[in-house]
């Protein structure tokens, strides 16, 4: 496998979670009034902020000049604690939205919460409880597995990029999902499975049209 390089720009950063731990991240600097946390997929089956998931999606909201924060939750790479199932994981998102905040100029201007599969989850969960985030944007969430009406908890915009042929989601619970939130949400199903196996670039362009609709660079 090659190496890893940082993206031009980015540096390595430590923050805590919002009960204490200390976490390591991945910190792109771009513009300073819109950012974005990037949430990883399980832990315990290799999930990292270096999944190729989580750099495409990354890649996207840099490309559309937003400051980008990804970040390894609790027991994962150099971040310290151990795997909470979920549940504890919220503070890790919790934590990296205060230090985003505080790197940008504007901490009032557009935060945006993207999560892959188990971050899709965690992420969406904080993104409801944080009144301060004008984006959730989920990708491949586990429907099929997981419970995700605390999205309608959300008080921003809502993006989904789903596999048609996505193990871990069901299309009727999809649907119903959709259909329950108190705005229509951006919805995208691609012809691919969970992890987007040779698709990558058709979630990049994905994630480019979500954005467009949902955090336009004139703000309109």
């Amino acid at each position: 496998m090659a190496a890893f390089r940082l993206p031009r720009g980015a540096q390595l950063v430590r923050f805590l979670s919002a009960d204490g731990l200390s976490l390591e991240g991945r910190l792109t600097a771009g513009d300073r009034h819109r950012g974005v946390v990037l949430c990883h997929p399980h832990p315990l089956y290799g999930g990292s902020m270096l999944t190729p998931v989580i750099l495409t999606v990354e890649a996207a909201f840099r490309e559309a000049g937003f400051t980008t924060l990804a970040f390894n939750f609790r027991g994962v790479g150099g971040s310290e604690g151990v795997h909470g199932e979920g549940r504890a994981e919220v503070a890790d998102v919790a934590g990296a939205l205060t230090h985003l905040r505080a790197a940008l100029e504007d901490p009032s201007g557009l935060l945006a919460v993207a999560g892959y599969s188990f971050g899709s989850h965690v992420g969406g969960r904080a993104a409801a409880a944080d009144r301060g985030v004008g984006l959730y944007v989920g990708v491949a969430p586990v429907v099929g597995r997981s419970d995700y009406s605390f999205l309608a908890q959300v008080h921003g915009r809502v993006a989904l990029i789903v596999g048609a042929r996505d193990e871990y989601s069901d299309a009727a619970r999809l649907e119903a999902l959709a259909a329950s939130l108190p705005a229509p949400p951006w919805l995208r199903v691609l012809p691919t499975d969970h992890f987007f196996t040779n698709a990558l670039d058709d979630l990049a362009a994905a994630c480019r049209e979500a954005i467009t609709w949902a955090a336009p660079v004139d703000g309109t």
